[in-house]
């Protein structure tokens, strides 16, 4: 195992792109799963808080320590197995998922649902239970989850198979019998019941959960991934990418939603559906130049199975197009790789200038991750827009539509603007809330988010997650403020 001691060499792993800052005195950087108990068991012996660090893709600080070790998951880079016959793959936590779909892609395999980041690890993906622009069909990663190895904070390591273990009246009962120990594991729940949207705020929790589901989204707070088994999927050939521009916001909003009415009659599903905002558009038109002057656009993509071809399905997209008021000679298609990865490149390059911005500013990450029912999304939407008119703060509003769940990005100048963006932020968390949403669908809570999940859920819930920590990591190490402060878990 790697041992570094000077703060020269920690350097790197003390931000990620939220522009959160942290400290830390001792870096691991294990080489296999052994090694990471080995590193576990000397910061318990030493009583030193011990932070999980993934890539440093993340946007909410989680993977930042504030004191104590980092460990490193950096070398545990491996596809370890693909299973053909029951189409799943196992990999070490540190694969980026870049690496791993390279690696699927040879034997015509995928995991279709790609969280947004690239290069983005394996286990902090499943750590923050992330998903991306094809969670409209795919949904996130807990989905596709089957297996997982995991090494508590004693450095003991349990392997954790979907459909093992299931909570009864809200409580766990059981022993797993690995090849070095027996562990019985008996706690109770938290009382309360996760959003039934997509979300990544807290502990996911549900009557009969699978015992699994704990560990996906725990962000580095029960234990440290080591090894991932997924589902994965055949490659798609037939897929084609559209960008339709809109020169009314409302056109682009009632598009959206007729596509979501198509996809509940199992009749046009594309997998992405992605919204950009005017002000989205105007900081993307630096880098495209030749994008036409809309006030939004929609990115969708398509692909084509079964009975419907790419001609028909274009054909069929162009018609729905200029039926809801978009012109086809302002809409950019792609069917080949390359073009449709040009046009993935335009989705993905908006919240590339934001962290330029916000760096150039010195400022950290301003920004919410709310989704709601499609019942009350349209009040939400008229929210981020009557937020954004009275702050008088550049702010631009985009991501998965479909799901209803955009990113609205404060981009402060000063720190007078964020002060004030702040309370705005606060204001957006409490609509959420009161309109049955989370604060969080895809990126975790970490330490930026902190306060808001007191919001969603309440403090009595909020001790509920501190005391199962306390029983899935006794010696309380990990990932400390975390989802909640060490305050709470330490005065229970």
């Amino acid at each position: 195992m790697i041992v570094k001691k000077d703060k020269q060499d920690m350097l790197s792993y003390l931000e990620d792109t939220s522009n959160f800052k942290g400290d830390a005195s001792l870096l691991y950087i294990p080489r296999n799963k052994d090694e990471v108990g080995e590193a576990l068991r000397e910061c318990v012996k030493d009583k030193i808080p011990l932070t999980v660090s993934a890539a440093g893709t993340g946007t909410t600080g989680g993977r930042v320590p504030v004191e104590g070790a980092v460990l490193s998951v950096e070398k545990l880079d491996k596809i370890l197995d693909i299973d053909f016959d029951a189409s799943t793959v196992r990999a070490e936590s540190g694969i980026s998922l870049q690496d791993l779909e390279k690696g699927l892609n040879k034997h015509n395999l995928t995991l279709r649902a790609q969280p947004t980041e690239p290069l983005a690890f394996l286990g902090g993906v499943v750590s923050t239970c992330a998903s991306g622009p094809r969670s409209f069909k795919y949904d996130s990663i807990r989905r596709y989850v089957r297996g997982l190895n995991v090494v508590l904070s004693d450095g003991r390591q349990i392997f954790i198979e979907r459909g093992g273990f299931f909570a009864k009246n809200r409580k766990f009962d059981f022993t797993i019998d690995s090849s070095r120990a027996s562990m019985h594991f008996e706690f109770k729940l938290p009382s309360y019941t996760s959003p039934k949207i997509k979300s990544s705020a807290g502990y996911f929790i549900e009557d009969d959960m699978d015992f699994i589901d704990l560990f996906i989204g725990q962000e580095g707070t029960l234990g440290v991934i080591t090894e991932v088994e997924l589902f994965v999927q055949p490659l798609v050939y037939d897929i084609f990418a559209c960008i339709v521009f809109f020169g009314l916001e409302d056109s682009a909003l009632e598009f959206v939603e007729y596509i979501k009415k198509m996809r509940s009659r199992d009749y046009l599903y594309p997998c992405s559906l992605e919204f950009f905002d005017a002000n989205s558009l105007s900081l993307l038109k630096e880098d495209y130049p030749s994008m036409p002057s809309s006030q939004a656009a929609v990115y969708f993509e398509q692909e084509a199975e079964g009975d419907h071809s790419i001609d028909s399905l274009i054909n069929y997209w162009s018609k729905i197009i200029e039926q809801k008021g978009a012109s086809l000679d302002r809409c950019w298609f792609a069917e080949s790789k390359s073009s449709i990865n040009r046009l993935y490149e335009f989705r993905h390059r908006l919240p590339q200038k934001i962290n330029e911005i916000l760096r150039a500013n010195s400022q950290v990450k301003m920004a919410t991750d709310i989704a709601v029912p499609d019942e009350n999304f349209r009040q939400m939407y008229s929210f981020y827009k009557k937020v954004s008119r009275e702050s008088k703060i550049f702010s631009v509003n985009f991501g998965h539509i479909g799901q209803n769940h955009l990113h609205f990005n404060f981009l402060p100048k000063n720190s007078e603007e964020a002060f004030k963006a702040k309370g705005y932020i606060m204001e957006l968390i409490e609509k959420a809330v009161s309109l049955k949403g989370t604060i969080s669908a895809e990126h975790g809570i970490g330490k930026v988010k902190k306060p808001y999940l007191e919001i969603m859920y309440g403090k009595k819930h909020l001790q509920e997650m501190a005391a199962l920590k306390r029983y899935l990591d006794p010696h309380c190490i990990l990932g400390l403020d975390n989802i909640f402060s060490r305050e709470l878990l330490f005065n229970l």
